[in-house]
């Protein structure tokens, strides 16, 4: 069985892939710290490293992955391991996950003993 080491939540978002001769659009169906699943309209292989921007609704600037890495194809849909990306994207990721799950920030304090 192929476990994750992080859940995904389930978005909507548009977004722009770019190989190496090519840019194209495409969904975002679900998201985790390391990678997606997306709908996208032409053909990537396995194996094969994209570019991606993902288009945040009430965001100024998009999401950036550097680098990823095609896991999965089944159909239009394609899934993949995101290998690079500036720390500021994976910290905006992260808010971004904990945001839609409802998870508060995390705080230092652990409670306090009066």
């Amino acid at each position: 069985m192929n476990q994750r080491r992080y859940d995904r939540v389930r978005v909507e978002y548009s977004a722009s892939f770019s190989g190496r001769s090519y840019r194209a659009p495409g969904v975002v169906l679900n998201l985790s710290m390391f990678g997606c699943r997306a709908r996208a309209a032409f053909l990537v292989n396995p194996d094969e490293y994209l570019g991606l921007l993902i288009h945040i609704p009430g965001s100024e600037h998009p999401l950036y992955v550097a680098r990823a890495e095609v896991r999965w194809l089944e159909g239009e849909e394609v899934g993949m391991e995101f290998i690079h990306m500036e720390l500021a994207d994976r910290q905006r990721l992260s808010a971004l996950i904990r945001a839609i799950e409802g998870v508060p920030e995390q705080k230092e304090d652990k409670g306090s003993s009066s």
